[in-house]
């Protein structure tokens, strides 16, 4: 176990004995490459957020993949094992897609994540790749699908989604 994974999980048992949930917020956009092997290097102050795997699936509502911390999908994971699974098809169909595209990936020593060439084609990724900041997750979004979705949200899209969520920003 390397130095920050050891720091993260004590800044996370910390947190739980506090009664408090330890969360990585992420902002920002990196501009990013995916290698000939589908690999992405993570920017150095994303690095330094996380431990040593990230678990990553395809978005449900666009065109993107999303990546988690190891804590973030652990809190994830408690959310999911409260559905109905048993009695609602449609929270078993989602628990099986969900979690049956996802991978488990290992930062490795220069920072690379490998992404499966499943998900790549799912999220249709090319080499140029920007890799987005949402709050407790990021975002792993092709370059010119990224440009056409900030073109297609309006400000009152925006707006609406503050006052609807009663967001007093």
């Amino acid at each position: 176990m390397g130095k920050k994974s050891i720091v993260l999980e004590m800044l996370s048992q910390i947190s739980r004995k506090a009664g408090d949930i330890y969360m990585v917020n992420f902002v920002d956009e990196y501009p990013r490459q995916l290698d000939e092997r589908g690999r992405l290097i993570l920017p150095a102050k994303i690095r330094e957020m996380i431990s040593e795997t990230v678990y990553v699936t395809c978005s449900l509502s666009d065109n993107c993949l999303l990546l988690f911390t190891e804590e973030e999908w652990s809190n994830l994971s408690e959310k999911v094992n409260k559905l109905p699974t048993a009695t609602d098809r449609n929270a078993a169909a989602f628990v099986r897609l969900f979690f049956g595209r996802a991978t488990s990936a290992t930062v490795d020593k220069q920072g690379r994540i490998p992404v499966s060439k499943r998900l790549i084609d799912e999220a249709g990724l090319g080499k140029d790749v920007v890799l987005v900041g949402a709050n407790t997750r990021l975002e792993l979004w092709d370059s010119a699908e990224w440009e056409r979705y900030q073109k297609s949200i309006s400000d009152e899209v925006m707006m609406e989604g503050v006052l609807k969520y009663d967001l007093n920003i």
